[in-house]
């Protein structure tokens, strides 16, 4: 089983390459794609599939940011969750 340091620790190389590797690959071909397509960019399947990669990525990003400090404070996370269910 792993520890609560060894988990902070995977969540935060696992946020690193999700923000500094894949988010920015998946931007640059948005950008490419944006480029490419001209006045038509609404009508971009290449376009649009980029848009949404990066829209799963941020949120990917989100869940991880989450996780790790759900991890790093366990009584602030409890708090939210109370307030949210009342």
């Amino acid at each position: 089983m792993q520890t609560k340091t060894q988990k902070i620790k995977d969540l935060r190389k696992r946020l690193d390459e999700l923000e500094n590797v894949k988010l920015k690959d998946a931007l640059a071909k948005y950008g490419d794609a944006f480029q490419e397509s001209g006045a038509a960019w609404n009508e971009n399947a290449a376009w649009e599939l980029a848009d949404e990669e990066v829209s799963v990525l941020r949120a990917m990003v989100a869940e991880v940011k989450k996780e790790i400090r759900n991890l790093e404070h366990p009584l602030g996370a409890q708090v939210s969750s109370d307030k949210i269910s009342k």
